[in-house]
């Protein structure tokens, strides 16, 4: 597989995320309804496709951008996640795990080595806290259906790409490279796999992004 031509395809699946995103706030109005998701999808096109040119030509440490994303998904994902809860026992829970995420996130970020650069442990407590939240929404959701299809959510969606996003993310961090002292062209291998993955996450996003249009033709012909 070719890298940079993976690369420009995820930059352009995130770009493509965003201006769907902004369309369904500027065009269709919808804020509340996508549950802000432009901001967060804004964020990431603004750290991860063009924090390349601005480290690279404004000499900005990765920490800048990086550990605000950071801060920023466990923020906007326990809102997000949160706006399905309607019971205290799973509402605590969610504020609970998001109260030690940033107590972790901050920890292990303070005591990391290089001061320019994100923690590998910061990274894995935002992995696990995405983890813990879609496995916690799955439950929910379980154990409190309703008449819409899950298929017609968008936190379903969202829950998927989490889940594919993040455990493909965990075996790149640890196992992955402990293989890679045996085998180079392994590693290069799951370097290609895992932007597959990217750009499978945000598709799974766009795919959600369209149970938006869906729920208002549902609620058009209920009535």
């Amino acid at each position: 597989m070719n890298t940079l031509l993976l690369s420009n395809i995820y930059n352009i699946v995130v770009i493509i995320n965003m201006l769907y995103s902004l369309y369904l706030l500027f065009w269709k109005k919808y804020a509340e309804r996508q549950r802000y998701f432009y901001l967060y999808i804004s964020f990431v096109f603004f750290v991860d496709v063009l924090g390349l040119y601005i480290r690279r030509y404004f000499h900005v440490g990765q920490i800048y951008l990086y550990f605000p994303l950071c801060i920023f998904t466990i923020s906007y994902f326990a809102y997000f996640f949160g706006k399905d809860y309607k019971d205290k026992v799973n509402k605590t829970i969610l504020y609970l795990l998001t109260f030690i995420a940033f107590i972790l996130l901050f920890v292990f970020q303070i005591k990391n080595d290089k001061l320019l650069v994100i923690s590998t442990t910061t990274i894995l407590v935002v992995i696990l806290y995405q983890i813990i939240l879609c496995l916690q929404w799955f439950w929910y959701i379980v154990n409190h259906a309703d008449e819409q299809n899950i298929i017609h959510k968008q936190a379903f969606w969202v829950s998927c790409a989490l889940l594919i996003w993040s455990t493909f993310a965990l075996f790149r961090m640890y196992p992955m490279y402990d293989l890679s002292k045996i085998d180079s062209a392994f590693l290069a291998t799951m370097i290609d796999v895992f932007q597959v993955v990217n750009i499978l996450t945000y598709l799974l996003y766009i795919r959600g992004l369209r149970c938006t249009d869906y729920n208002i033709l549902r609620i058009f012909n209920h009535f």
